[in-house]
């Protein structure tokens, strides 16, 4: 799937449902979300069965990690992965993905934190993009530069913020 069709369905979720958080999306969706002790791990999965889709987060983590990992999951559903459970495993966090449905889940993750979001004028660096939305920086590489400079530069000289 194209990176701009990955954005496209991030912004016309949150347009329709005025949020940019997976847990409230998920809810809009109707995507019933589960909480269970997955070990030292596993984060999350998401898993379809007879075209019902449900997404799974561990117990273990904090609400910046359920944050994440649950835009992770709502992207493998949002982006019409068909595998039946979609792992997500702290240590593939840092290894980098270039292809496949772990890639488009991950730039999901990164378009749905970044729509929506004001930026300060101070704001016009990389990592201080990554941190005021806030996005871990390992995720730095599924961010779309190009796109995310041009539209700082657009909406500075319009005088409003991203």
């Amino acid at each position: 799937m194209q990176r701009k069709t990955i954005r496209e369905i991030a912004l016309n979720l949150v347009k329709e449902y005025q949020t940019n958080n997976p847990i409230e999306l998920c809810a809009c969706l109707g995507i019933p979300i589960h909480y269970d002790d997955l070990g030292k791990n596993v984060m999350g999965y998401r898993t379809k069965l007879f075209g019902v889709s449900s997404i799974v987060l561990n117990s273990r983590m904090d609400s910046e990690e359920i944050r994440l990992t649950c835009g992770h999951e709502l992207g493998h559903d949002q982006c019409g992965h068909e595998d039946n459970a979609d792992y997500l495993r702290k240590s593939s966090l840092y290894s980098r993905v270039l292809y496949g449905t772990e890639y488009e889940a991950n730039c999901f993750m990164v378009e749905l934190m970044l729509a929506e979001n004001s930026l300060d004028d101070g704001v016009d660096t990389e990592e201080g993009v990554m941190r005021a939305v806030p996005i871990p920086m390992w995720a730095a590489p599924y961010v779309d530069w190009t796109y995310v400079k041009k539209e700082l530069l657009v909406n500075k000289m319009a005088g409003s913020n991203i």
